[in-house]
């Protein structure tokens, strides 16, 4: 049986041993509570926090969590924030890496440092995962962070990053919806020619574990009566997608705000292609949304194997 939603989520990896964890960026309430919650959960173990010593320990104290479970790592800017938090992974066995009040640039900086870094694939990935009332799983959408307009090397990349998140959410085959305006092939939109070639490579094998379509509109994909008028009878992926691929930035971030604001969605996410689970929430993400992409880097941290060999 797959998971299908973040309490069910939660519940699975309450049950787990807990995880080390890295912060970079703890004098914030929000993040603190998010942690407190996974200590009390049971899911998080030691975390390894940097920041103005004093004002660390100060939240840490506000946060009414035992700050025994806290290592204090003094550093005075989002540079050296992140980069000894990334040091935390390497050298203390932190099994995830959170960003928290630091700005996303120096964060993804860190983690692709040439020589201190803790790059695992060669493309680095986004994906916030979505429940929505509308629809009956998890729907992720990639990449709505960091690539601006990926490439098709790039898009099958991202696409093989998230293989250790499906295999801890217990799905098989992922259903990937690769976007574009139209569902006819044109060579003068590159995103309709990206996608006919990643389904052929699906077809072929070489994207294992996944079944990937396109192109597809947005209304083809994600309902099944839209893609039988337009002539789509036969599909593995149109009306359920486990996951869309966007074909550039604006489109995902676009969709995932619509989810958010329109579509009264819950969601976590997180970076794929380091060596361990690294969460990427916005500064003005809540504490539910920060537990629930801790949740989804613990469950992932479960296959961090997989991460560190891709």
């Amino acid at each position: 049986m797959s998971v299908t939603g973040f309490e069910e989520l939660i519940r699975l990896v309450s049950g787990l041993p807990p995880v080390p964890v890295a912060v970079a960026g703890a004098a914030d309430s929000r993040v603190l509570a998010s942690l407190r919650e996974g200590h009390e959960l049971g899911f998080i173990g030691r975390c390894f926090v940097t920041g103005p010593g004093d004002a660390v320990a100060r939240a840490i104290e506000e946060s009414g969590d035992d700050p025994s479970l806290y290592e204090v790592i003094p550093a005075a800017d989002d540079r050296e924030m992140s980069a000894l938090a990334v040091g935390a992974v390497r050298e203390r066995g932190a099994g995830i890496l959170v960003k928290g009040s630091v700005k996303s640039e120096a964060y993804i900086k860190a983690i692709l440092h040439p020589e201190h870094g803790i790059r695992a694939s060669s493309v680095l990935s986004n994906l916030s995962l979505f429940e929505m009332p509308s629809y009956p799983k998890f729907l992720a959408m990639s990449d709505n962070a960091i690539l601006i307009l990926p490439g098709l090397a790039e898009k099958k990349a991202v696409i093989e990053n998230t293989k250790p998140l499906w295999t801890a959410l217990g799905v098989s085959p992922v259903r990937v919806a690769a976007l574009a305006a139209v569902e006819t092939v044109n060579p003068k939109m590159q995103a309709t020619v990206d996608a006919a070639a990643l389904a052929v490579m699906s077809v072929r094998g070489q994207l294992k574990g996944f079944l990937v379509e396109g192109p597809l509109g947005y209304d083809a994909a994600i309902n099944a009566e839209c893609a039988a008028a337009k002539g789509l009878v036969d599909s593995g992926v149109c009306g359920r997608p486990d996951m869309i691929l966007a074909p550039n930035l604006e489109t995902a971030n676009s969709l995932g705000k619509s989810y958010k604001f329109h579509g009264g969605a819950a969601w976590g996410g997180m970076v794929f292609g380091a060596r361990v689970p690294a969460v990427l929430n916005s500064r003005s993400d809540d504490g539910k949304n920060r537990l629930n992409s801790m949740a989804i880097a613990r469950a992932v941290a479960e296959n961090a194997p997989l991460l560190r060999s891709s």
